[in-house]
Formats: structure tokens, sequence, C-alpha cells
């Protein structure tokens, strides 16, 4: 019964104990240097304990009406699992981040690995003792499979979170690398989530020896139901998944949408976000209505927009004049590109328009976001400038000449 003195140190899952028995002044590098070494030092009496029992290696419990037969064993899984869970949750996730060259986790995974290791010890426990307790086998097989369940629901979530939280990013990273117009963030979360929920679901209805294929039978037929009855959200999906592929769009792109300039902010499953910043709204546009309109993605191929500014002046006007002061206002915008040859301002005589002038400025925003706030601030210095140089801006206007008849 050596053996037995040894459990109490495990039953603090969070190792309290450390603490109790550490002084107060102790570091962090030096706290965790000690509680390698106290769990070494148990895992050695561990050792040597079953070592000890190797001749005599069963305890029976005998308790009315019944006989439990334990074996060294059984009390080693257990035993090894606390030690395992321990050695995971304290060092071995640690010795991770530090290697990684991080602070704090993105998500920390201490306390599910923690139990993902503690579920499955006690599972094997209970296996141990089903083996030598023919009697209890019905019993012990039960509880063997419930803890064996709640193992499948851990590891579901473990490796959602960890797929998530790290392979998502680390592939999205590697990908953009080499495709940079596609999102491949959102159909990684899609797809991964979707086949870890699968397995996660598959597994554990193994562990009460559900018959899959009679499942995936009725679940054919259900899901042929569904997708008649959901023709639409089944269309937004895969729309927005063409969407991501198609290289067109990206999340933070500002798009010409609907006659307003909008902002992606979000692919989802069923529909896309849209930040009108006119109307500072959020705009949920189905996907397939989404990917069905001519949409004008004003970023690309990078954030300048050509813009035109229409202006009409009287037939009295002087063209030379007209066109300098356009060309001076346009170039004591800041928002507007002068430094490149290609893309400085210039003005063109368009047409002799019925009561004006016609005239256009032609010229580069810097940043497509600007585009109404520069195209105001222009058209008041056009109206100021024209005015100070005794340019009249024209206005439809007809001259009718009567004639007097004999």
């Amino acid at each position: 019964m050596t053996l037995m003195f040894y459990m109490p140190l495990f039953n603090r899952t969070r190792l309290t104990l450390f603490k109790d028995i550490m002084p107060k002044s102790m570091s962090k590098g030096q706290e965790r240097y000690l509680k390698a070494l106290v769990l070494v030092f148990l895992l050695l009496l561990l050792v040597l304990t079953i070592a000890h029992t190797e001749d005599n290696p069963d305890w029976y419990f005998v308790v009315p009406g019944l006989i439990i037969h334990l074996s060294a064993e059984s009390f080693l899984i257990l035993i090894t699992s606390a030690f395992v869970a321990a050695a995971t949750r304290h060092f071995i996730i640690p010795i991770i981040l530090y290697v990684r060259g991080r602070s704090q986790w993105e998500w920390d995974p201490r306390p599910l690995a923690f139990w993902l290791v503690i579920t499955k010890g006690i599972a094997l426990y209970f296996i141990e003792l089903s083996a030598t307790n023919s009697n209890l086998s019905s019993y012990l097989n039960v509880t063997c499979t419930f803890f064996n369940s709640i193992f499948v629901i851990f590891l579901t979530v473990f490796l959602l979170r960890i797929y998530l939280h790290y392979f998502v990013p680390f592939l999205s990273k590697v990908l953009l690398a080499i495709e940079t117009d596609t999102q491949y963030g959102p159909i990684l979360e899609i797809i991964g989530s979707i086949m870890i929920l699968i397995f996660g679901l598959a597994e554990f209805l193994n562990q009460f020896d559900v018959d899959i294929g009679v499942l995936l039978a009725g679940i054919g037929v259900a899901g042929l139901v569904i997708a008649l009855a959901a023709q639409d959200t089944l269309s937004n999906f895969f729309s927005g998944i063409l969407l991501l592929l198609d290289q067109g769009f990206k999340t933070g792109d500002m798009v010409y949408f609907d006659g307003d300039y909008c902002i992606i902010r979000d692919f989802g499953l069923r529909s896309t976000k849209l930040y009108n910043i006119i109307e500072h709204v959020v705009v949920i546009i189905p996907n397939n209505a989404f990917a069905s309109q001519n949409i004008v993605n004003v970023t690309k191929p990078d954030r300048y927009v050509r813009h035109r500014i229409n202006v009409g002046v009287s037939y009295d006007s002087d063209p030379s004049k007209v066109e300098e002061v356009l060309l001076k206002v346009a170039a004591g915008n800041a928002d507007v590109e002068t430094d490149d040859p290609t893309r400085k301002p210039i003005v063109r005589f368009q047409s002799f328009g019925e009561s004006s002038l016609e005239f256009v400025l032609v010229l580069w925003i810097k940043n497509v976001i600007k585009i109404r706030q520069v195209n105001s601030d222009l058209h008041h210095e056009i109206f100021t400038n024209l005015r100070k140089a005794k340019v009249v801006i024209a206005y439809p206007q007809r001259d009718v000449h009567l004639h007097e008849v004999s």
C-alpha cells in the first residue's frame, strides 16, 4: 500500500501544493525550477514503488458483497497521467511559448491540455480495472465510455482552437506570400472548422457504438431536404466562397457600390458587411446579391483615384485664364498629386455648349477615401478663384428675339 501514500500529492489539479512549500520571495524562474525538481522526485518515488511491488503487484478491497481487485498498473496509469498533465501545464506549454519568443498566448491552451490528459488517464485507469474485475466490467465499461466521450469533446474543442488561433494565421501568411490578393483566412476557417467538428461528432458517436454508416445515410437524405428548403442560404454560402477565391476584393478595400463609397468589413457565410463612409452605417448584403452586381474596387491597383470636375463659363471668358485658374486651384490642394509627371493635373477645353464654354479639370487624388472632401474643397476654391479673376460661371439661359411682323 506504499503507492497509496503518493496519491494525495496529485489530488490538487492546479498543483497548489507547490505554492504552499515555496518561499514567498522566490522568482518565477526559481519557482519553475523547484516545481520541476519536485515532479521529477515524485516520479522517481513512483518508479521505485512499482518496482518494489513487482512480486506482489495486486491489492484487494473487500466491500460487503463485492471484491475489488486493484493492480499496480492501474495506479501507474492514473498517477502517470496526473504527472504528464502537470508537466504539460507547467513546463511543456510554457517552454513552447518561450521558444516562440512570445510573452503571452493568443489563446491559453493550458487548461484544455491539462484536462485532456486527465480525462484520458482516468479512462485508461477504468479500462485496466475492467480487465481485472470481470464482475464489474459492465459498470466500468460505462464509466470508461463516459470519460472517453468527455475526452473527445475536450479534444475537439482543443483542436478547433489550435487550428483557428495558430494554423489559420500561419497558413494565411504562407499563402499571402504567394498570392497577395486572395483572402484565404475565412476559407480556411470555414473548411477546417467543419472538418474538425465532423471528426469530433463521429468520434463522440463512436464511443456509444452508433453506426456511422446508417447515420450518414440518414444525414444524406436530410441534407437533400434541407438543401431544397434552403437554396438561398446555400447560394449565399457558395457565393461567399467564390468571392473570396475570385481575388477581386479583400477586407479593408474600398468599393463603389450602389452609388456610394463603402469599405468591406467582413465576408461571412451568408452575407458581406460593408461600411458606408458617407452615411456612417454598416450595410449587410447577401453574398449572391453582392456577387451578381457590377462593383468597382477603387483601391486597386493603388489608392490613387482619377477625378474630373466639369466647369462651364460664359462665352465672354478667356479660355487661357480659365485654364490658369483651374490648374492653380488643383496645385494648391495637398491631397492632389502634383509631383508625378504622369499624374499632374490637366485642363481640357471640352466643347462649345448651348450656354457656356465647357472645360474639364482632370486630376489624381492621393487617397480615394478623401474623394468626397477633396471634391467639395476643389469646387469651393474654383468658384472663389473664378470670381476673383472676374470669370463668369455660366448658367443655363436662352435668348429669345422677337421680330415685328408688319
